[in-house]
């Protein structure tokens, strides 16, 4: 009888020590979602900890709120026209947006000088409207700068959203490339210059499931980082499935098969620079580097040989990113903007 009682306490003690683990655990995630510059003075290994449980469990996803997003049936969706908030715990940024669905006033789609291609780095997210390097950008130059990034778009579905706009005084394309791109790049090749874009009902099953995550209740952030762990979780519908082995070779001419293909009209007489947004700055990727080398071949046509790959990691800090997101703050989009225009002008 005394035995199985010091089992029993041995038990009830390692059960009691584990709850109050788990407590403490918790307690210092929420405190981490709550406060990020708590997470910023923390150990990178830690502070990357803090990042995945924002960006699984916490945060705001622009493209799957419906004051801010629609459904498009070509493109899955497009931003909202009018205005709309869009906040996550290290900004709240108000958006306006034109009747074609992009965060820019109306002026600026009558036939731009420039136009941005991108996901949520081009759009902005995280900055407020005239933060955003396509402002930056035209305040520099004096040129007519179009902001057509769109959150999560792939370059498929940029390129196709360029044949909806006015591009007749178009005399510079910029594409902000990230690596998530890859994942749609190669189904446009693997389907024959399509991509497979989700139906009206399941964009709305999409929206509903992120939106049934909202919001906090005790041991959240524990149990999600435990289902995760152990691969018990819901898969997240909008993770991009990324290829599990693609050289940057691979990833830089599925990028450029794009760029060559991926419009209805070649980009002929319009020059293009591309530039890639990435957390990773020391050392960069070698992603631009190959988009260098493979825009050179005899076979592109001549546009894409005339491309211009601008590496902007080594302008960038720590501190021009988020401490949570991995978006950048205004001051990187201010960097960015403003080496975009020494490149305008060298031409």
């Amino acid at each position: 009888m005394t035995t199985r009682r010091r089992v029993f306490g041995t038990i009830a003690f390692l059960l009691f020590n584990l709850i109050v683990a788990g407590v403490i655990v918790e307690i210092v995630l929420a405190g981490a979602m709550a406060a990020p510059s708590a997470a910023a003075a923390m150990p990178r290994s830690v502070r990357v900890l803090f990042q995945q449980v924002y960006r699984h469990f916490k945060r705001s996803i622009i493209q799957f709120e419906p004051a801010c997003t629609q459904y498009d049936p070509e493109l899955t969706y497009i931003l909202k026209p009018g205005r709309c908030t869009f906040a996550n715990v290290e900004f709240n940024t108000e958006l306006l947006v034109n009747r074609l669905g992009l965060r820019d006033d109306e002026a600026a789609l009558d036939a731009p000088d420039v136009v941005v291609l991108g996901d949520s780095y081009a759009m902005g997210w995280g900055v407020q409207q005239d933060e955003t390097l396509e402002r930056v950008l035209g305040r520099t130059t004096g040129l007519k700068v179009l902001n057509a990034g769109i959150s999560s778009y792939g370059t498929p579905r940029e390129l196709k959203l360029l044949d909806r706009l006015d591009t007749s005084r178009m005399k510079f394309l910029i594409v902000q490339y990230h690596d998530s791109d890859a994942v749609e790049n190669l189904a446009f090749h693997e389907h024959s210059g399509t991509i497979p874009i989700l139906g009206a009902a399941e964009y709305q099953a999409t929206v509903d499931w992120y939106r049934a995550r909202q919001g906090y209740w005790p041991g959240k952030y524990l149990s999600g980082l435990f289902m995760k762990i152990m691969r018990l979780e819901t898969p997240d519908p909008n993770a991009p499935r990324m290829p599990s082995a693609m050289s940057s070779v691979e990833e830089a001419t599925l990028f450029l098969n794009v760029l060559a293909h991926g419009r209805r009209k070649p980009l002929e007489d319009v020059k293009l620079i591309v530039f890639e947004a990435s957390e990773q700055i020391r050392p960069p990727r070698s992603f631009l580097a190959n988009v260098a080398v493979v825009s050179r071949r005899d076979d592109q046509p001549a546009y894409i040989r005339r491309l211009q790959a601008l590496d902007v990691a080594p302008l960038l800090e720590e501190e021009d990113f988020y401490s949570l997101d991995d978006h950048f703050r205004a001051s990187g989009h201010e960097k960015i903007g403003k080496a975009l225009a020494a490149v305008i002008r060298s031409q």
